[in-house]
């Protein structure tokens, strides 16, 4: 998933909200302006955390997964000892 689209997609989107709200409205072109600015502004650094958020989560799910040992029946764990899985959880069996 590419991040780097978020800021600008919802910067878009919130602008286009503001545009279509201050034409239906019919509001004054300066004050409608101003209000499109601010907007852009604002939801310009809402997307760039929301970015930040979820390429954190990403890390952190990629290195989970690295992390995680993947153990199947049968096979030895790093001390050379079988490891069999149960219902009732892991058992070492010597």
């Amino acid at each position: 998933m590419k991040t780097d689209l978020i800021p600008k997609v919802i910067t878009l989107l919130a602008g286009a909200v503001v545009c279509i709200v201050c034409i239906v409205r019919d509001i004054d072109t300066l004050y409608s302006l101003e209000a499109l600015l601010a907007t852009l502004i604002i939801f310009y650094i809402i997307g760039c955390i929301v970015k930040r958020i979820i390429g954190r989560v990403k890390d952190i799910n990629t290195f989970m997964k690295r992390e995680e040992p993947d153990f199947k029946e049968g096979q030895e764990d790093i001390m050379g000892e079988d490891i069999s899985i149960s219902s009732d959880g892991l058992e070492n069996n010597n």
